[in-house]
């Protein structure tokens, strides 16, 4: 039996969990002016940052040194991990929906939703700063406002949900919000488009060798071709699915083809259902079978990772709780 553990450092709705690449730190982040920072397999905090508004997303360095923040406020905020300094912030009018340092921490990729009363107004820019240039600028940790521009920008009209890396950084990934999803070469032109989901596209995520795409929408969850964007499994749910993500260990030697998804009905409208659906659910990504259901949130989950190990998995949700779980040995015996 799975038995989870319990992190209640948040006040407000959960929006990003993210491990850092040794996968001995988790970092989560909520609707309020907090990041924390816990040991990934204990739950023990270690300590919390403290960025100027609500943080939407975060990334962090492969050395486990920076930690980066974007708020709704359009603060790009850099933390020293060791102590919780910030070293200092880029500015804009926008709500930040993404960030993303590329393989290798060179480059640093920004969704920006414009906001301020100018001709920007309701637009939407892809953002890419040159990290290293950033990593020179915070190196005295003033935490003084950063005067660095992007080395590139790209504007659309249309809103997106999130964008990411593509494979070796030779492009951009991007899910619109209305259930869009495209390939972009790093200019920002669109290279591949195809109208994955009907209704909004939530979320998606990409699998640890790039090999599989999945995608979140109010009908459920698709598992898409990085290549060709052609559908290639759906799992079609009762309620919105607003998180997803695959399994690391579908390229071992006992691989685990599976992935989990979750979400639930919005809060506003979950006294006129039955079911709320915030259970996560483990998908077989070979049969599109439902291997079953892990409940515990008592709001619909946000926010969803694997441990990189594949052990187990996080889950964040709107009452302001994460959850870790690691897998029992029987689910690697009896569950193909």
């Amino acid at each position: 039996m799975m038995r989870p553990v319990l992190l209640r450092g948040h006040e407000k709705p959960i929006t990003a969990v993210k491990f850092n690449f040794d996968g001995d730190l988790l970092f989560t982040a909520s609707g309020e002016k907090k990041v924390n920072l816990w040991y990934a397999l204990s739950g023990e905090r270690i300590g919390s940052f403290e960025p100027k508004a609500a943080v939407r997303t975060l990334d962090i360095t492969n050395d486990s040194e920076i930690l980066i923040v974007g708020t709704n406020v359009g603060t790009l905020e850099f933390f020293k991990i060791d102590g919780g300094q910030l070293l200092g912030y880029i500015s804009m009018e926008a709500r930040l929906k993404t960030v993303q340092l590329s393989y290798g921490d060179k480059k640093l990729l920004v969704l920006a939703e414009w906001y301020s009363r100018d001709e920007k107004a309701g637009t939407t820019e892809f953002l890419q700063y040159n990290f290293e240039e950033i990593l020179k600028s915070i190196k005295k940790g003033s935490g003084e406002e950063l005067k660095i521009k992007p080395e590139k920008v790209a504007s659309f009209p249309h809103k997106y949900a999130q964008i990411g890396w593509g494979l070796l950084n030779e492009n951009i990934l991007a899910g619109r919000e209305d259930g869009t999803f495209e390939i972009l070469d790093l200019d920002g032109k669109v290279l591949k488009s195809a109208k994955i989901h009907e209704t909004r596209l939530n979320s998606f995520s990409v699998s640890k060798e790039f090999a599989f795409i999945v995608t979140c929408s109010k009908e459920g969850a698709k598992v898409v071709d990085p290549e060709n964007l052609k559908v290639l499994k759906t799992f079609k749910t009762e309620v919105p699915m607003n998180a997803g993500c695959i399994s690391p260990l579908n390229f071992v030697k006992k691989p685990k083809y599976h992935g989990i998804i979750a979400g639930g009905v919005p809060a506003i409208e979950a006294a006129e259902h039955k079911l709320g659906g915030f259970e996560v659910r483990l998908m077989n990504l070979v049969t599109e079978e439902e291997i079953g259901r892990i409940a515990g949130h008592f709001g619909p989950v946000n926010t969803l990772n694997f441990y990189p190990d594949g052990r187990g998995f996080v889950s964040g949700g709107e009452e302001g709780i994460v959850r870790l779980f690691r897998f029992p040995e029987k689910y690697f015996s009896d569950f193909e």
